[in-house]
């Protein structure tokens, strides 16, 4: 019976991306470069509103990009069109 779960838990590794994301980030070593960054410690000094135009006004254009790339090849992620 031991087996089998050992063996479920390694099926569940080798099938699951959240484990392989991580386990690149961590031996390439793109964890540390981005925990470093300075846009990180840049948007962590942000407060209040200024946080929140960060937040929403990177979020929009990401999907307006998004969006105009899928239009490229004839779909939306826009529900009305």
């Amino acid at each position: 019976m031991k087996k089998l779960i050992e063996w479920l838990k390694k099926l569940k590794d080798i099938v699951d991306p959240n484990y392989w994301a991580e386990k690149i980030g961590n031996e390439s070593g793109l964890y540390d470069k981005a925990r470093k960054s300075s846009t990180r410690q840049w948007v962590y000094s942000l407060k209040a509103w200024k946080w929140w135009l960060y937040q929403i006004g990177c979020g929009l254009l990401f999907f307006i990009i998004i969006e105009l790339l899928l239009n490229l090849i004839g779909i939306t992620i826009l529900p009305w069109r």
